[in-house]
């Protein structure tokens, strides 16, 4: 995540996207996948041996090479049942609907969302991690600038919808959802995030040491230097919970056109203390 100065100075310095091939052939996945999801494990042996009836060999030696085979056969299948778009086709649909889903508004947002003005400053190794019901359009967003996205929500029905969504509009291979339970059970953190949104609603209903303990395992797993958006609730503003962030930086955000409270906050995580002291901090 770069710095607001290193944004300027670095304008256009942005992930190489992916190539037409790559998109087409998650596209192809994606679909592949749903479609086995959603018929019973009858039918999925029904083509399982459609597939091998053309190539059982009885020699043992072509066994192996036969059930390599098999997969490929029922996806070839699958993918001719769903009448799926060629790559042509699929090319000239897909390039109209990455330019849409770059755009804020395709999720519902708008450029007073503190996310948006963040998009310029993410570099090709960024990971994200989204927290909340509230915060599912700020997911989209990050998911089709190409930002590795991790979800989490307390609601199993949320995280479902919500890759369903991403699976739909063909994003799904950038993102990874969880149920979590505060309190309870957070997943374990593998890479540190560079940015973390907060949907404060989710955290509205728990009392302040579970919330506290919430924030403290998130801030944990934040890159020093990384930022956290805050987007208030009717129930919980940032303000309640800066408590929680002694010694984390605020930047400005956007405000809207009518009313003095801005969408949200963002809180530039420090650097560690024996870090500051080095650099004479």
């Amino acid at each position: 995540m770069l710095t607001a100065a290193d944004a300027l100075r670095t304008a256009g310095r942005r992930r190489p996207p992916p190539s037409l091939t790559q998109l087409y052939h998650e596209y192809v996945m994606q679909r592949i996948e749903a479609f086995k999801n959603s018929v019973t494990r009858d039918e999925i042996m029904r083509l399982a041996g459609e597939a091998t009836a053309g190539l059982y060999d009885s020699d043992e030696s072509q066994l192996v090479l036969t059930e390599l085979l098999t997969g490929e056969v029922v996806d070839a299948l699958i993918r001719k049942k769903l009448k799926l778009k060629t790559q042509k086709k699929f090319g000239e649909h897909v390039l109209k609907l990455r330019a849409a889903q770059k755009e804020p508004t395709h999720w519902g947002l708008d450029e007073v969302c503190p996310v948006v003005p963040l998009l310029k400053r993410l570099v090709p190794t960024d990971r994200a991690l989204v927290v909340g019901k509230g915060a599912e359009a700020c997911a989209c967003l990050l998911t089709a600038h190409d930002v590795d996205v991790v979800f989490w929500a307390s609601d199993l029905g949320v995280v479902e919808r919500l890759e369903q969504r991403l699976a739909t509009e063909s994003l799904a291979a950038r993102f990874f959802a969880l149920m979590v339970t505060f309190g309870d059970w957070l997943p374990p953190c593998t890479e540190p995030f560079d940015l973390v949104v907060v949907d404060l609603a989710s955290l509205a209903e728990l009392d302040s040491p579970t919330r506290f303990d919430a924030l403290r395992a998130i801030q944990s797993q934040t890159n020093s230097h990384g930022l956290h958006v805050l987007l208030p609730s009717t129930a919980l503003v940032p303000e309640a919970v800066f408590t929680f962030y002694d010694g984390w930086e605020r930047e400005e955000t956007p405000r809207r056109k009518r009313g003095p409270r801005p969408a949200g906050c963002v809180l530039v995580k420090p650097a560690p203390a024996e870090h500051r002291k080095a650099a004479g901090a």
